[in-house]
């Protein structure tokens, strides 16, 4: 007789930011009674957060965003040596969707898209071997569910409430040293600034206006090296946390350099405001329900692009009150009049 309890699979190796939108689907199924075991496929990307998942449920797997041929054999030969009764897709790879057509006792659950110019992930012929499927409607021009929902919607099958999450994770006692207790968090995106044409004048006048509501600015960037590293360790105060090198400039601003992980989620946890370009940063802060401003840059060239923003916007953006958002432009000025009413 077979036992009602489960085994349950969950592919979601993406950033950090996606990960974020499907946390209350996976606490949907971890909150489930019958689910006894879980293993959670997590990219590189998401390692540093695995404290979302302190559950003696839930074994982690670390795999890469895009999956190598030798992970995708391994994958395979897991699904063969492994007893599960369900399988959760929630990063929509197209590997993923091949499994079902060869483990057809397995109940696969899988978020597909649709989008302009009649592109389906997976095809239809694939779908067929799904046991359920949401459809992300990507090619919509029509107000529809957040990501979030649309997860949370394919996984809770015990009609379970929404829960509020409360993480806190370890903070190391270095970077606790140097926080102060008043500041405004914000996050460089060397892409976008450069796009932007924002150099370190700009940002300057960024931080002088964040002065004018908050005594302290913490100013973190993407972790690869770039000229940003140099130009913001002469400009700012500087602590870097692998070598705990620390710089007084005698600045408002202080640049945390080589943060990742715990200590990054928990400058974003103890800020009073985050502002950061759309994205991972904005995604956590959510988590806290930090109130946010949303840098949401666009290149609008075509019908299309602004259809694929706008749904962007749709599918990602958090509801609750507090969280802002702004198209920033190239002239600071203006961008700094938006900020300014926000701020407020």
């Amino acid at each position: 007789m077979k036992s009602n309890k489960s085994h349950i699979v969950i592919l979601k190796n993406d950033a950090v930011g996606d990960l974020v939108h499907s946390l209350p689907a996976i606490y949907s199924i971890v909150n489930n009674d019958k689910v006894t075991k879980i293993t959670l496929f997590l990219s590189k990307q998401s390692k540093g957060f695995n404290f979302f998942f302190d559950n003696k449920k839930i074994n982690i797997k670390i795999i890469n965003n895009n999956l190598t041929i030798l992970e995708k054999v391994k994958l395979f030969i897991f699904f063969i040596l492994n007893q599960i009764d369900k399988v959760f897709i929630l990063a929509p790879k197209e590997y993923f969707f091949y499994l079902p057509f060869f483990f057809r006792k397995i109940k696969f659950f899988a978020i597909c898209i649709n989008n302009i110019n009649n592109y389906k992930r997976p095809k239809e012929f694939l779908r067929n071997y799904l046991f359920k499927y949401k459809i992300n409607h990507r090619d919509a021009v029509f107000k529809r569910l957040p990501s979030a929902d649309l997860q949370f919607s394919l996984c809770n099958e015990k009609n379970l409430e929404k829960k509020n999450f409360n993480f806190s994770p370890h903070i190391s006692t270095k970077l606790k040293e140097k926080l102060p207790s008043n500041y405004i968090y914000f996050h460089v995106k060397k892409k976008i600034t450069d796009e932007l044409g924002w150099g370190i004048n700009e940002l300057k006048n960024l931080f002088n206006k964040f002065t004018d509501f908050y005594p302290k600015v913490i100013l973190t960037k993407d972790n690869e090296i770039d000229e940003n590293n140099l130009i913001f360790k002469q400009n700012f105060n500087f602590f870097d946390l692998k070598t705990y090198e620390f710089i007084n400039n005698k600045s408002k601003v202080l640049f945390i350099n080589n943060i990742e992980g715990k200590d990054l989620y928990n400058v974003i946890k103890f800020s009073k405001k985050v502002v950061a370009f759309h994205g991972m940063m904005t995604n956590l802060g959510s988590l806290e329900y930090k109130p946010v401003i949303d840098l949401f840059y666009c290149k609008i060239s075509s019908w299309n692009d602004y259809r694929n923003y706008r749904n962007s916007f749709y599918e990602f953006k958090p509801k609750y009150k507090g969280y802002n958002f702004i198209i920033p432009s190239k002239d600071i000025n203006r961008t700094l009049k938006k900020i300014t009413f926000l701020l407020k």
